[in-house]
């Protein structure tokens, strides 16, 4: 997954946190070469995944009213701390 101006085009993107999963939300972290590791948030079902937001921290506005709350755990929106 690549978003224009998110990353760049010679990026070494890897999964350090596998997706993970709570209704039709997901959340999971890549590890970026050279940079922080980069938290990704989706929604839909497999194969139509919508980007909700990415960076490095995903506590949005959206994300916080509307993600289930094991997503809201897993990215620690609430805590003022994003995952490491």
């Amino acid at each position: 997954m690549r978003a224009a101006g998110l990353v760049s085009g010679n990026a070494k993107l890897t999964v350090k946190v596998a997706p993970m999963c709570a209704g039709s939300w997901q959340y999971t972290v890549f590890t970026v070469s050279g940079r922080e590791p980069l938290q990704v948030v989706t929604q839909g079902q497999p194969g139509a995944l919508t980007l909700v937001t990415a960076g490095t921290n995903v506590c949005s506005t959206q994300v916080s009213a509307q993600a289930p709350a094991g997503i809201l755990s897993v990215a620690q929106c609430g805590l003022g701390v994003p995952p490491a």
